[in-house]
């Protein structure tokens, strides 16, 4: 017999700046076990794949091409249990800073602030 699939795992929320304009991006990753910063890492490497090897299209990987994986700043904001309730407290946290690089939840097809 297998075992339930569990879906209350931790997620960590964390905050990428980019240093030359300030804009900022919040985003989410499950944690891998209690290595919150190295699940960041883990998940801001896939962002710069994303950006340079495969040419995604969002606000965020605009920024990366722009000025490079090196001009932003990486920080935990919080861990949350379940993913249901880290969706929506990231979207909670990227409203209240105003997060200029994030486009779900924003209706932002096109950055307003700097890189276009």
């Amino acid at each position: 017999m297998n075992r339930k699939r569990r879906n209350d795992r931790n997620q960590v929320i964390y905050l990428l700046t980019c240093v030359v304009t300030g804009e900022r991006y919040v985003g989410l990753t499950v944690a891998r076990t209690r290595a919150y910063k190295k699940s960041m890492n883990i998940r801001y490497d896939a962002h710069i794949r994303n950006a340079t090897i495969y040419g995604k299209d969002t606000l965020l990987y605009r920024a990366m091409r722009v000025y490079g994986p090196t001009a932003f700043t990486k920080e935990v904001l919080e861990v949350v249990r379940g993913k249901a309730e880290a969706h929506r407290r990231e979207l909670e946290i990227a409203r209240e800073i105003g997060a200029e690089l994030n486009m779900e939840g924003f209706g932002r097809k096109t950055n307003s602030v700097g890189v276009q």
